[in-house]
């Protein structure tokens, strides 16, 4: 397993590419990276967006140290 930021590394992506490439803001990235609670929308995207930058399939049980907020559903 490995943490977002090793991925982004191993991806060879700033912060800020990530952030496009997931369409989130570069301040989310570095939520996740240091460890912060983030929507899960858009814990997915910044997955789905490493995952295509590396050519694999990732899923979130793969990632270290990522914390996720659920939503409340009504």
């Amino acid at each position: 397993m490995a943490t977002v930021k090793q991925l982004r590394l191993k991806a060879r992506l700033s912060i800020q590419g990530l952030g496009r490439l997931a369409n989130v803001d570069s301040k989310t990235i570095r939520r996740v990276e240091n460890g912060f609670l983030v929507q899960e929308l858009k814990d997915v995207a910044i997955l789905e967006a490493l995952g295509k930058a590396l050519g694999q399939e990732l899923k979130i049980e793969d990632i270290d140290n990522l914390h996720i907020y659920l939503e409340p559903k009504n």
